[in-house]
Parts: C-alpha cells; sequence; structure tokens
C-alpha cells in the first residue's frame, strides 16, 4: 500500500486480523466506533441465541432480490438502509 511514516504522535492497535496505525487524536472517535460495532455484535449474538438467524435478521433475502434489480446495491449500502452496520 506504500510506505507510512508512523511516528509518536500514533497510536498502535493489532489483533489477530491485523495490525492499525492512527493518529492518537483520532482514538476517541475510534474507540467509540469499536464500541458501537460491539454493541451491534452483541445484540445480534442475543438474537441467534433466542433462535434468531443471522440470515434473517440481516434480511439477506432482501437483498438478494434487490440485487436483482438494483447490482450495483452493496451488502454494506443494504446493511446500512436496515441499520444492520457494524461499520462505516
Amino acid at each position: 500500500m506504500g510506505a507510512t511514516l508512523v511516528t509518536a504522535a500514533h497510536t498502535v492497535f493489532a489483533d489477530a486480523d491485523g495490525v492499525l496505525f492512527a493518529p492518537t487524536s483520532a482514538v476517541p472517535e475510534l474507540l467509540r466506533g469499536a464500541g458501537e460495532i460491539l454493541a451491534t455484535e452483541r445484540e445480534q449474538a442475543t438474537l441467534i441465541d433466542k433462535g434468531v438467524a443471522l440470515f434473517e435478521q440481516l434480511q439477506l433475502d432482501t437483498f438478494i432480490r434487490r440485487r436483482e434489480t438494483e447490482p450495483a446495491l452493496t451488502f454494506r449500502d443494504h446493511l446500512r438502509k436496515i441499520g444492520g452496520a457494524i461499520e462505516q
């Protein structure tokens, strides 16, 4: 992806999926977003425990039907429209 200069003005986040270098000034916003993702995923897990399949929660059948007439529709756009997006 090209050269990137990481300095003391950056914070590093890492997990099994990868590494993120972010300006330290952006950390509060990143943590808010991470908290929102965590809350959404926990709600999805709770619904799965109650018998509501993720397929149903994400309205995948609706997405598939819409793609037939709107081929440019992305899954991310669909999730935003139904309020199921976990990231922006």
